[in-house]
């Protein structure tokens, strides 16, 4: 959800959302206007805090759980705080111990890339008590050398895609009639240009960004190409997913609930959902994923998924995560997910050591 979709709301109002947000994820308790008062720098009085609570809540940002003063966040309001408001923790003393506790591991490991895995995610589930998840590093489908296009008939073409091992896979491709000579050439210089000698994951998002001058003519084609490197990048060999830490979840009173509980055991049984959304935000490439309730991809209300990607060996990627309740320290979270990912990239790429001798 980008920034423009959210409520227009003024300083204030964002402060006591901060506020509110920041003491729920503390406590699980719902938050009232004398706690804010008493506890913040915002030096308004409970009356005026009042007021901006029931504002929030009419823009759908708090809601209040039972009949109590109290209010919580919405998973609106958990969006507003996670995108707009929220500052990360900088690399903690104990950051660094795991850190260096993690590249021990690494040592230890090394000839085993799944053990050590495990030991990064477990390490982090351990930090933060949330349960950990891991894809482990996946390289594309080799890169494509060149491509070439051969005209088949007046609504079809041969596109031919060569490998660097010269290795080569033909595809039939319906294209518009209207299509000349010319056109196909360009086309030819445009797909020589933007997917040759290139990983697949960096390509799908900028290819039809460039193709606006051709795409009605060969809209079918780029569509078969984006396909062809989603299924590359999203269907990793194995459909290996790794958890670590899972009885976190009922440690936590979302969970109680034996119906919410019954739904996390068939996601421990079922890892495709999790294999899904951890290729899905691999397959777009951004650092860190927050994903909130409904937006989490699983079928489980309440729960929010956190990702960050990680470069394995031979230009791989892969990602790690941790899963838990929407009321998690986000900051805490993508502050330990960054610095994790950060150190696995740089110890399966070597350059951990050469920095840390």
């Amino acid at each position: 959800m980008s920034v423009n979709q959210f409520p227009l709301i003024n300083e204030r109002q964002k402060l006591v959302l901060k506020e509110v947000c920041g003491s729920f994820i503390s406590t699980g308790l719902p938050v009232g206007s004398r706690t804010i008062s008493k506890f913040s720098s915002l030096g308004c009085s409970p009356a005026t805090i009042r007021n901006e609570m029931a504002d929030l809540e009419s823009m759908g940002l708090l809601t209040s759980p039972h009949t109590s003063a109290g209010r919580i966040p919405t998973e609106l309001g958990y969006r507003f705080y996670v995108n707009c408001l929220l500052e990360f923790e900088r690399l903690s003393q104990i950051e660094e111990t795991i850190i260096a506790s993690l590249a021990k591991k690494f040592e230890e490991k090394q000839h085993d890339n799944n053990v050590f895995l495990r030991s990064a995610i477990k390490l982090a589930s351990d930090f933060t008590k949330l349960t950990g998840v891991a894809l482990p590093p996946k390289k594309c489908e080799t890169q494509v050398k060149r491509a070439q296009i051969i005209r088949l008939l007046e609504d079809k073409i041969l596109l031919v895609l060569i490998d660097h091992s010269g290795n080569f896979t033909e595809h039939v491709i319906p294209i518009s009639a209207e299509a000349t000579e010319d056109d196909i050439q360009r086309l030819s210089n445009f797909l020589n240009a933007e997917i040759c000698n290139r990983d697949l994951i960096n390509i799908e998002g900028d290819l039809f960004k460039k193709s606006h001058q051709i795409i009605s003519k060969f809209n079918s084609v780029l569509s078969f190409l984006t396909t062809q490197i989603k299924d590359a990048v999203r269907n990793p060999s194995g459909n290996e997913v790794f958890l670590e830490g899972f009885a976190r979840f009922f440690e936590s009173r979302e969970f109680k609930d034996q119906d919410k509980m019954k739904n996390l055991v068939e996601l421990l049984e079922k890892k495709e959902s999790l294999l899904d959304i951890l290729a899905e935000s691999l397959e777009k490439g951004d650092d860190i994923t927050v994903k909130l309730g409904s937006d989490s991809g699983l079928a489980v209300s309440d729960l929010a998924v956190v990702t960050a990607r990680y470069k394995g060996p031979n230009n791989s990627y892969g990602r790690i995560g941790l899963i838990g309740p929407m009321r998690m320290d986000y900051s805490r979270v993508v502050g330990t997910l960054v610095n994790i990912s950060k150190t696995i990239s740089m110890l399966f790429n070597g350059s951990y050591f050469q920095k840390n001798p």
